[in-house]
Formats: C-alpha cells, structure tokens, sequence
C-alpha cells in the first residue's frame, strides 16, 4: 500500500508539472509537438510572445532562392515551437507550382535535400507582397493592410519581434515585387514602433545586395533593435547551391542558408545572436556580414527570438558543406545561368538563342550604365566631381529624404526596377547625388528630362 501511495502522489505530480509547463508554452507564445519537435527548455513565465514576419520580396524563376529561403525559415521557427498563429509569411508564391518547375508543388533550399515548401502558410501572396503591407503588418495595423488574410503582428511591449527579409537589394532600399521600400520609410516605422511600445526587443536579418546601406548610421542604438545584414553598404550578396544535380536555380542565399542551418542544428537556448552573427560572418565568406543598433541584445541566446524549443536537427539540411563553385554574385545570377545552360547544351539552334540572350543582357547593361554617366553629366559639370560620384559609394547616408524622393521617381519614370533588377546597381549614384548637395527637385525634374524617351526593358 506504501509504495502505492508513493506513487500514485509521484504521478500527481509529474501530471500537474506538465500541465504546468503547458500553460507556460502557451503564455511565452510558443507549440509543441512530439512528431516535429524536441525538447524544451526551461523560460521565465513571465516573458511575452515571439512574433515573426518572414519576407520574400520578389518573383520570377531566377529568383527562386528568396522562397526557398524564406519557406526553409518558416520550418526552422515553427521546430523551435515559435506558434504557428505567431508567424507571418509574404512571399509572391510563383515558384513552386512554376511550369518551369520540373518538381511540382516543392521547393529546395539545398541539394536534393527536403521539401520546405510542405506545410507552409503564405498569409500574403501576389500583389499583396508590398511595402505598404510590409510596414502595416509591422505596426500591427489591421486597417492598414489590403489583400491576404489580414494577419499582422498583435505585438506589445513585453514582446521580441524577428524579421527575416529576403530579396534584391541596393543603397538604402530593398525591393518587392512592383515596388520598394527606403531606409527612410523603414527607419520612419522603426522609431514609430519603439515610440508607441509595440515590442520589448526587436531582431531583423536582412539578407540584399548592400543591405548594410539599411541600417549603418541610420538604425538608433537605443531603441532595442539589433539588425545582421548579409553584406555591408556597398557589396553584393551572393547566391548559393547554384550548380546542383536538380538543375535548379539557385537554392539559397549564402547569408540565409548559413544562419538557417546553424539554427537548425544548435541548442538555441545556449546559443547567443553574437555566436551566430560570428559562426554566419566565417561561413559567409564572400561578403562582409555585419550587426548594427543595440549590441547589447546580441548576448541573448538565439532562442529569445527563433523559439524556445530545443529543436531534433534536420535530415539532409543540416551541416552541408556548400561548394565554392555553386556560390554567384546575385547580380550576376541570371547571365550566369545562362552560361551555365549553354555549357551544357547540346542542341546547336539552342545554343545560338542562348548565346543571343546573353548578347543582349550584356547590351542592356552597357546601355545602361551609358545612361547614367550621362544623367550625371547634365547635373554636374566638373569632371572630376562626376567622377567621384560615379565610381564611389557614400561614406553614409545623411541626406534621407532626398534619397527617397529622388529613388523613386527613378524607379516610376527611369527604370522599374522588378523589371531592371540590374539597375540597382546604380543607386548608390542616385545617393551620390544627394549627398553632394543638389536639390531632390533638381534631380528629379532631370531624370524626368532624361528619361522620357527611354524604351528599353529587361535590364538583368
């Protein structure tokens, strides 16, 4: 009867520790689930939830990796027991049931690993991928949003927020689909969002050609937002598993596969944001990956902001080695393709039409960069100033209204940039210009002059 008693009062309370650590999981905002997760560790009751907003800002099939990313993420946090209600997704969503997908309905993030488009919840998709919804979604604002299913993030100040955003990128502004969203636009958002307390602490990895230009002297250091970029002000950011035995575009990017898979296979709970920026920063080794804002965030665990639960490591994604081969220049992505497709082409009609299309990228491309020396020329005079401005990034971007006024009418009167992704090469001449002090209105009524006649398209 003794040992009876002993335990039944022993299963009491292994029962009312469980139900104990449930309530807790629900409260922190997080899920489990025996089939998919691990174990959990231990959290203090009374932290908030975790909100996230994962971002794939761009379409087309050479921009496949930017989804597979961005689906590959979603997996990663919901592992991590981040709640499913809790995690927002926009991505344009043509790529996996793309006809020239030859693996319908799925996408990879590595070689001939697993499908991580399986199981994915898109809460935006098509035209409702834009920066207006981006920013409301941020906010909180459920008015603010037109299209998707309305969800936003319902963050207060007891809350960590992360943002993964994927895309192409330039000085001072990433892209979406049809349009862009500024440093101005997005660091206006930031100090409204600290303002009006809708989070307790606020990570954002940023994976776009000079995505350092979003942050690096802009981003406050005090107002709890700590932000890792894929490279710095002024470089690209590369692509990866761009040779792979599925004859497949690019899989990943080099920045987000890195941080990725060392989420998927550490203990985030012992992990901090420092250790991952610095384990991310060695495997990135073609560009320079960086951190800007509140450093001081860096030296919590991994967990705060990816989710609690101690995740069982992915089969066939974790700890692949990434050839160097396989890693591009993301500007360089679509000529390169095509190369690669006439290297292995056998068939001579095909391989003169490839040949043509690579003669006329790289035509465009000359076109266009004749342009700008051009449009520089009507504005300033002195060789040697034009000079400069062409060929040299800003030190820093001080002059942010001007870059926003002036970026976009070049992007709705020069060259729309989803359709000339090329052309965010040049934006840094565009914030040149500002910096050196010319009027936004003067710049723009030029471009305007300059641009009326302009009928190429396809810049890539």
């Amino acid at each position: 009867m003794k040992l009876l008693f002993i335990f039944l009062a022993l299963s009491l309370y292994l029962l009312e520790v469980e139900c104990y650590r449930r309530r807790a999981y629900t409260r922190l905002g997080l899920v489990e689930d025996d089939d998919d997760y691990g174990e959990s560790s231990s959290e203090n009751d009374d932290a908030g939830q975790i909100w996230a907003l994962l971002v794939a800002g761009s379409n087309g099939w050479y921009n496949y990796r930017h989804q597979a990313d961005v689906a590959h993420a979603y997996h990663t946090l919901k592992q991590h027991g981040v709640k499913e209600d809790n995690i927002i997704t926009m991505m344009y969503d043509d790529i996996a049931n793309n006809q020239q997908n030859p693996y319908p309905g799925q996408l990879f993030n590595s070689p001939n690993g697993k499908d991580v488009y399986k199981g994915v919840k898109v809460d935006y998709k098509g035209a409702d991928v834009n920066p207006e919804n981006f920013l409301a979604i941020l906010q909180g604002d459920e008015s603010g949003v037109s299209g998707g299913n309305g969800k936003v993030l319902k963050s207060n100040e007891k809350d960590k927020i992360f943002v993964f955003f994927s895309d192409h990128g330039a000085t001072g502004l990433i892209a979406f689909p049809s349009s862009m969203l500024t440093v101005k636009q997005l660091n206006d958002v930031l100090l409204s969002m600290h303002n009006k307390k809708k989070y307790k602490e606020f990570t954002f990895y940023l994976e776009a050609c000079e995505s350092g230009s979003m942050f690096e002297n802009v981003l406050p250091k005090n107002i709890n937002i700590y932000a890792i970029t894929a490279a710095n002000s002024h470089e690209s950011s590369w692509g990866c598993y761009c040779e792979n035995p599925q004859g497949l575009p690019c899989l990943g990017d080099l920045f987000s596969v890195n941080w990725i898979q060392d989420s998927d296979q550490e203990d985030l709970s012992s992990e901090t944001l420092e250790d991952q920026f610095e384990i991310v920063k060695r495997l990135t080794n073609k560009s320079h990956v960086m951190h800007y804002g509140d450093l001081n965030i860096a030296t919590e665990h991994v967990a705060e902001f990816q989710g609690h639960v101690k995740a069982n490591k992915l089969r066939n994604v974790v700890g692949k080695k990434i050839p160097p081969n396989s890693v591009w220049p993301v500007r360089d992505i679509p000529i390169l393709m095509l190369k690669k497709q006439l290297e292995q082409e056998n068939d001579e009609a095909i391989q003169k039409e490839l040949s043509l299309q690579i003669r006329k990228i790289e035509k465009k491309r000359q076109y266009l960069e004749k342009f700008m020396k051009h449009f520089v020329k009507q504005l300033i005079h002195d060789r040697n100033i034009r000079h400069n401005l062409l060929n040299r990034h800003p030190r820093k971007l001080t002059k942010l209204d001007c870059h926003n006024e002036v970026t976009h009418v070049f992007n709705q009167a020069c060259f729309d940039f989803n359709k000339n992704p090329y052309a965010l090469k040049y934006v840094y001449v565009l914030a040149n210009l500002c910096e050196y002090g010319l009027e936004p209105q003067t710049i723009k009524d030029t471009m305007i002059e300059e641009c009326a006649d302009i009928d190429i398209v396809g810049i890539h």
